[in-house]
């Protein structure tokens, strides 16, 4: 054996037992020194969370703990996964996603759950992604059985670990029960009994979304998205703040549900908002805050599809002008029709209204730029079928110079601006209708532009 093998059995040996003599030092500390430790490591580097005891910490031993983190993917996930990414998938811009979104705000979450000392984290996010989708779209709160899940589609190995892919297949194939018929014992052993109770909810598919921050931030407006990512051992001590972790890693060892997300968290950098299944005693009531681009967050990530009505119009309906009237109609698909419209978050441009029982989007747009919103459409089932997708409208302004709005230059685009500065006339429907010489006001010297550019073969009005 010579001098440089002799070398590298040395350095394995030594961090072999570093690492073990680390374990074991783990293993010896009350969850108290272990909080302790986290703290001081968050405050040496800085970061902007605080750990702090939990029942995880207090009633779990450190390997317990790791026991709880079940997401394990089969080796082809990814040839799975691409399967269902969708070409009609339709991704907003970043400018025209909102900088906060949560779930939380308008009540559609459903409530904190516990997977107990059992591996079924991806059991639970799968679960709760369905539930959430559910009181979005059919505004049912239901509470679901993941017992059925982890004694039907995994048999004797759930607690060890599995995806949520699994229990996709399980909605769209069979359905789900209620967690009164089967409640969960946190037991991969228990008997699946299944077909002796009615099935509340099943999914038509889904769609994978590419682990990217604006295909997440536009598929969680839809719905909340069940996700992979990787927990280190001090995410069992998160109390609040935006977590985050400095070592890295490709792999994913947990399960659960972005809400939402806040671009202002973690100094400007932002972060998700995400419901866990450690039960409310720990984190933020059950919830946390992840810093974007760490700890792998977002793998595997997979948008749910209801039969429910739906909306047909594209993301981006038709834009409008600030100089004509805006009408568009709405189309809507499923359920039992006629539908309802109404705006659900946000608002339309200023100047347009919906018709709620015509669906008809009309009005003369007052102000420039893009809106988003959310518009909700009901069928006229009872209960009724609901379904909410963001939509936007861009309004683009008037010609420079073109004062009344009429597309063409000529002396009524001087009289209307001298009606509007000395005889208290309408005021021009854009600021660029006035504003000839790109000043960004509406002048004397506005007119004067004009005139020589109609009769005294002047440059023609400018454009922002």
């Amino acid at each position: 054996m010579n001098r440089l093998s002799v070398f590298f059995m040395a350095l394995f040996a030594l961090l072999l037992f570093c690492t073990l003599t680390q374990n074991s030092a783990l293993a010896g500390q009350t969850p108290e020194e272990e909080i302790a430790a986290i703290q001081k490591k968050i405050a040496e580097e800085g970061l902007n969370w605080t750990a702090g005891l939990n029942p995880i910490m207090q009633e779990y031993t450190l390997e317990e703990r790791r026991q709880l983190l079940g997401l394990r993917l089969p080796d082809n996930w990814e040839e799975i996964w691409k399967s269902h990414l969708s070409k009609d998938f339709q991704l907003l811009d970043s400018k025209d996603l909102p900088s906060y979104f949560n779930w939380e705000d308008s009540g559609k979450v459903t409530a904190v759950k516990d997977q107990g000392g059992c591996g079924s984290c991806w059991i639970f996010a799968a679960t709760g992604a369905i539930e959430a989708i559910w009181k979005i779209q059919r505004q049912q709160e239901l509470d679901l059985s993941e017992q059925q899940m982890l004694s039907c589609v995994s048999p004797g190995w759930g607690c060890e670990g599995g995806w949520m892919e699994s229990v996709y297949e399980h909605q769209q194939s069979y359905g789900q029960i209620l967690e009164t018929y089967m409640p969960y014992q946190a037991n991969d052993n228990i008997a699946c009994t299944e077909s002796q109770y009615p099935i509340a909810v099943n999914i038509l598919s889904w769609t994978a979304i590419p682990n990217e921050i604006n295909a997440l931030k536009t598929a969680v407006m839809t719905a909340p998205v069940a996700v992979a990512f990787y927990a280190f051992d001090d995410f069992f001590g998160y109390h609040w703040g935006c977590y985050s972790h400095t070592g890295y890693t490709s792999d994913v060892n947990h399960a659960v549900l972005i809400v939402g997300w806040d671009d202002s968290m973690c100094g400007g950098i932002g972060a998700w908002r995400v419901k866990n299944s450690w039960g409310t005693g720990w984190g933020d009531d059950g919830y946390f805050w992840i810093q974007f681009n760490t700890c792998n967050f977002g793998v595997a990530a997979a948008l749910l599809d209801i039969n429910n009505v739906s909306i047909v119009d594209n993301v981006y309906l038709p834009s409008g002008n600030i100089c004509s009237e805006y009408n568009h109609q709405l189309s809507a698909v499923g359920g039992i029709s006629p539908y309802t419209w109404r705006i659900q978050v946000a608002n339309l441009p200023y100047g347009l209204t919906l018709g709620q029982s015509t669906g008809i989007i009309s009005g003369q747009p007052s102000q420039e730029g893009m809106s988003i919103f959310g518009l909700r459409v009901e069928d006229s089932s009872n209960p009724p079928l609901a379904y909410v997708k963001y939509m936007a409208i861009d309004v683009e302004g008037g010609l420079n110079g073109d004062a009344d709005c009429n597309s063409i230059f000529n002396i009524l685009d001087i009289t209307f601006l001298i009606d509007y500065l000395y005889h208290d006339g309408t005021v021009p429907q854009s600021p660029d209708c006035g504003d000839c010489d790109c000043s960004y006001t509406c002048n004397i010297a506005d007119i004067t532009y004009l005139i020589k550019y109609l009769y005294q073969s002047g440059a023609p009005p400018c454009e922002y």
